[in-house]
Formats: structure tokens, sequence, C-alpha cells
């Protein structure tokens, strides 16, 4: 049975003082209130990321990331490059949506189909927003053991906003949270460790990246400068920051870190002496799809390579498969004669939501054509593409260099169109399922229904082709 006084931050660095919380003394109030006091005083700083070098080490001497998260394939010595992935000329990239624990769970029911068809194998690197990203390092993590319907559905369903309220809810806690740099953020983060990412006791982190996996790109965004953050070596050799040693549930807490409703992630900066702190919130904020990740990473591999004088690794081109579980907007209120406070903020609030990612999502595949496009493409070319593509879910395409594109875009709200939908009003269901991280077992069942029937009516034909052209 979880237990709130579990998520009580253990970091030696940041907390060194949290055992008055995990064993507090109803007997003795002023030994409580003492200890409590104690330990805000003396906390540091919301981090929990370590130096890599030494600040006053050489730079021509300096290590560098080496993770399975990475950018740039020559940044990840942990490469296999005996998977076919790795070697048959084409990148194949999965983009993952956010969408809270709807995301999770339609991500892992798309996933075990594409699992099915034999693509899930060729991918190169998975980019992933939000709640996405609980599944997306949950598979770059586990064995092909671990990696099964069942596992995923115990663990997507878990009540993570539920462990959440739990702690903060605790009076001592909402001291804590007062007067304290312990957060929100790190609340959920410690949520998505216990429950997910831990193995034989310990937290995991970016070093347990599995070499037969994708790459991982964790997508977030940077509070200061409103730039997409993507936790990578190459970002993390910036601020001389180890991201082998960086717990991935709090990579996944900051892609998850929706600004007012969560605090931010912060990272300390090590490339200085001076005190400096990076912040990070959401990544739905910059791309809900977490696809342009994907493209700058499939560019930069190429353009390295291409500096050098080498063989482009992906000289014949780029699948990108987008899992997007955004919804239409459904409230349900025209039975109401009035809407009440509570219930109107609230409905308020999912509306602004859904409208600004279904926008955010849009701009981002606008973005994708447009920014990628041979330079003769037309204004209305790019137009015609962008219908397509939401009008059929995939198109084929040149990238800039002339090189075949193509992108395939699996979204939930296709459930809308299924001939052979559970029952009548199947997709106005779907719409009304929340993107907070807690979901019912009845939900998280429908999603899996919408994932086989949307990927088999609409999409298996294109899949078994695109497999078919990267060969076996």
């Amino acid at each position: 049975m979880f237990h709130p006084t579990s998520f009580v931050p253990t970091h030696p660095r940041r907390y060194r003082f949290a055992r008055p919380f995990s064993q507090p003394q109803p007997r003795k109030p002023a030994m409580r209130f003492l200890s409590l006091a104690a330990f805000t005083l003396l906390s540091g700083c919301t981090f929990v990321n370590e130096p890599l070098n030494p600040i006053d080490s050489p730079v021509t001497a300096r290590k560098v990331n080496q993770t399975r998260a990475a950018l740039l394939r020559t940044s990840d010595l942990a490469m296999d490059t005996t998977q076919p992935a790795a070697s048959d000329g084409w990148f194949v990239g999965l983009a993952i949506s956010g969408g809270g624990s709807r995301s999770a769970n339609f991500s892992a029911a798309v996933m075990f189909e594409l699992q099915r068809l034999r693509l899930l194998d060729r991918i190169d690197a998975v980019s992933s927003v939000s709640g996405g990203s609980l599944t997306a390092a949950y598979y770059c993590l586990s064995t092909d053991k671990e990696w099964n319907p069942a596992n995923l559905q115990r663990l997507m369903t878990h009540s993570f906003a539920a462990d959440a309220w739990s702690v903060v809810l605790q009076p001592w806690n909402l001291v804590a949270l007062a007067i304290s740099d312990w957060d929100r953020s790190d609340i959920l983060a410690e949520s998505f460790t216990k429950s997910v990412y831990t193995r034989n006791g310990k937290p995991l982190t970016f070093a347990d990246l599995r070499k037969e996996r994708p790459r991982l790109l964790v997508n977030a965004t940077d509070l200061q400068s409103g730039q997409r953050f993507v936790f990578a070596n190459e970002n993390f050799d910036a601020i001389n920051s180890d991201l082998s040693k960086f717990p991935i549930g709090y990579a996944v807490a900051a892609s998850s870190s929706v600004p007012v409703v969560l605090h931010q992630v912060t990272l300390r900066d090590f490339s200085t002496v001076f005190t400096q702190y990076r912040h990070f919130v959401d990544g739905g904020i910059n791309d809900n799809l977490g696809v342009l990740s994907l493209l700058e990473a499939y560019k930069a591999d190429n353009d390295a390579a291409q500096a050098k004088g080498q063989p482009v690794p992906f000289a014949k081109g780029a699948v990108l498969i987008i899992i997007d579980a955004g919804t239409q907007f459904n409230a349900r209120l025209s039975d109401k004669g009035d809407v009440g406070l509570i219930e109107s903020l609230g409905t308020g609030a999912k509306l602004s939501t859904a409208k600004l990612l279904n926008r955010a999502s849009t701009a981002t595949l606008a973005d994708l054509i447009v920014q990628y496009a041979p330079k003769e493409m037309t204004a209305e070319e790019i137009r015609k593409h962008l219908s397509e593509l939401q009008e059929v879910g995939y198109l084929e395409a040149k990238d800039r260099d002339g090189r075949p594109l193509t992108i395939i875009h699996i979204a939930l709200t296709r459930a809308a169109k299924l001939k052979n939908a559970p029952y009548h009003s199947f997709g106005a269901a779907l719409d009304e399922i929340d993107t907070y991280f807690n979901i019912s077992q009845a939900d998280a069942y429908s999603l899996y229904q919408a994932a086989d029937l949307i990927v088999k009516e609409q999409f298996e034909p294109k899949l078994i082709e695109i497999r078919e052209m990267l060969g076996k």
C-alpha cells in the first residue's frame, strides 16, 4: 500500500534532514516543529543533477556524456551498431504527444500495434512530451520480458495524481511546501520513480537506458528562454552535468510540469563558478507532439557525417511516426440550466488546455512541413501537404535535401471515423478522458480498443508498406 511519507526527498545534496518527515513524533510536537524548521532552513535549492567534471579541470581534459539519450549518434558510444535500425540507411523516429495518463496508455497501445507489425524494433529514436514520456522512457529502459501489455496496463494506470495529493494534504507537508524548496514537481517525480522507474530498489537513471532500445529524447521547455530543451548528452555537456546519474523520473516530471499546476524542475548549471540554475516546464508548450526533436536528430546526424566527409548514416531518408493522444473538447453541459462556479472554472480550464494543445499540435505539423520542405516548394503545395496529412493521416514528401520523408500521424481523434467502434458514442467517450495523471481502468481499456481499431482500419496497409520499404 502506498504510504505518503515515502515521497520525502532523500537526495544527500538537497535534503539531508528528511528523517523528521518520515518519522513524525505525535507526542513531541515541539521537537517535530524544531525538526521541520531545521529541515527548511538547511535544505538546499531544488536540483538533483550532479557535476560531470570538476569546474577547475582543463577544458581539453573534460569528459562528455555518453548515454543513450543523444541528439547525435556520435555522442553515444553505447550505440549498438549491430541493430538493423543502426545500419539500414533509414532514419525511423517515433514521436509521442502529451496528454497525461491518456497519452501514456494510448501510446503504449499503439506501440504494441507497431510491435505486432514488426516496426517497433526499427525505431532509431523516440521523442516524447509530458505523459507520453512515461511510456517512452519505460520502453527505453525495459527488457523484452518487461515490455508486455499486462505490465504496461498495470504501470500506466497507476494513480500518480492521487499519490501526489496524498502527500500534499499532509499538514506537515503543506508547511514544507510553503516554506522550503521541496515542491509539487518533486512529489510527482518521486511518484514516477517509485511506481515505474525503480529496479531492485534502485531509482533508474539515464545510465540504465538499454543499448538495444532507441535513443530517448525527453522534451521540456526552458522557463527563462521559452526554448525547447531535450534531456540529452549534448545539453547536459553544456551545463557540465552528469546525465548518467540523473533520475529518469525527474526528466519525465520536467516534461510534464504544466505551469501553475506544477512547479518547474530545476537543474544546477555546473559550467561556471557562479551560482546559476536552469528551470524547466512542460515540453508541450513548444511542441506537444515531440516531433521536432526527431527531425533535428535526423538532420544533425547527416550534417555531422557530411562535415567530416563521411557517408551520411541516413542517406535513404526518414520515416516519422507520430502518436497523438489529443482529443476534441466535449464538456457535456447541454442538460444544465446553470453551471456552478467550481464546475465553470474547471470546464473553462479544460477547454483552454484542449484548444491550446490542439492548436499547438496543428502548428507543429505545419512547422514540420515548412522547415524541412525543399526550397522550391510553393505555399500552395505546403498547404496541400498539411491538408493531406490531417485528412488521411500520412504524407509522402521530400525533405530539404531531396530525400524521401514519410510522416504517419496516428491520432486518437481518428476514433470518430471508426467503422467498427464498440458503440455509437465511442469517439465522444474518448474525448471525455482527461489529461490528468489519474485514469480509470475502463478508460484505459477504451484507449487500447481505440489504438487497435485505428491502426487496423486506417493505418495497417500503409505501415506494412513502410516495413517492406525498410527491408528486413
